[in-house]
């Protein structure tokens, strides 16, 4: 049951958006200046009407925010929403064919931290307009869908996006801290790639969710944001939840494939059938999708939470 405290966030934050819809917010206006992660001043002289998108977290959210018109070019993967199939494919995310771009003469480019620096560099020097935004963590994710719809010319759509994902999260946080009052937190291990092992470090927004959920993430003991991950360390360290995705390996990775793994059998999350597969694309792009992400680690978690969790991330 959701307390009266949540209760009383619900209707402050439900104000701030009906504000925001009725135009309590004054309008935004061009030209306007935006500061990116790369720490340049975006100057936007107009709204942008030809936009590429480099990544397809930056693809789900200019589609979420209004600018999914503007869009005349997406990366090979960018397969959400389904407009996003789409539109025209420009190369993937490690290598955009930048002649091509060129041609399309887009008003702006946006770019993640999963692409070359030289590719942002490179459409620089061709006096292409390039704005760089890296999610390292959930809350810095939910700013750049705001400065995102701040510089496409979808303020308000943002705001009210950024007010909801804050809204859900900070009920399952409350939900999660009154759950450990008379519970411990459980040690998890999230799976990026299983062999070699790869799971999330400090400092991104896997490793947050996690952290939001209740769980200790046990991949914060390794160095870098997504490390490499001994099976002798995983075996010491013993997690009580086990999460992947199914394309944690070449071949679909399956929770019946992750308890046959002969090495593996020591885990108390493999003898307790603590092994959850989560969608790849909800939990490793900083897109809206992250607070979907957050309701299924935090099921994972704590499983008698679910009926909670799904009443707030429905």
């Amino acid at each position: 049951m959701i307390s009266k405290k949540n209760i009383t966030l619900i209707i402050s934050l439900l104000i701030i958006s009906i504000l925001i819809t009725s135009g309590g917010i004054i309008a935004q206006k061009f030209p306007l200046t935006v500061l990116d992660d790369l720490d340049e001043k975006i100057v936007m002289e107009e709204k942008p009407e030809k936009i590429i998108s480099l990544s397809p977290n930056t693809t789900e959210i200019l589609f979420a925010v209004g600018a999914g018109d503007n869009i005349i070019g997406v990366t090979t993967f960018a397969d959400y929403p389904e407009k996003a199939t789409k539109v025209e494919k420009i190369g993937t995310i490690t290598e955009p064919n930048i002649e091509k771009i060129i041609t399309m003469e887009p008003d702006l480019v946006i770019a993640a931290s999963v692409n070359k620096m030289e590719t942002v560099e490179r459409l620089k020097e061709l006096n292409i307009k390039v704005a760089g935004f890296s999610s390292d963590s959930v809350e810095i994710a939910v700013e750049n869908i705001q400065k995102i719809g701040l510089i496409t010319g979808n303020q308000e759509k943002a705001d009210q996006i950024a007010i909801d994902m804050k809204n859900k999260m900070n009920l399952i946080k409350n939900l999660v801290e009154e759950h450990l009052k008379t519970n411990e937190k459980p040690k998890v291990f999230y799976e990026l790639w299983n062999d070699p092992l790869f799971t999330a470090g400090k400092n991104n927004f896997v490793d947050d969710l996690i952290q939001m959920a209740g769980g200790i993430n046990i991949g914060r003991l390794a160095e870098g944001q997504w490390p490499q991950y001994s099976l002798e360390k995983l075996l010491i360290e013993d997690p009580d939840v086990y999460i992947s995705t199914p394309h944690s390996a070449q071949m679909e990775v399956s929770v019946e494939g992750i308890k046959s793994r002969e090495r593996f059998q020591p885990i108390s999350a493999i003898q307790n059938d603590r092994i959850y597969i989560i969608d790849a694309n909800i939990l490793n792009r900083a897109s809206p999708r992250l607070i979907t992400g957050l309701k299924h680690i935090t099921k994972s978690v704590f499983p008698e939470l679910s009926e909670q969790v799904d009443e707030i991330v429905n």
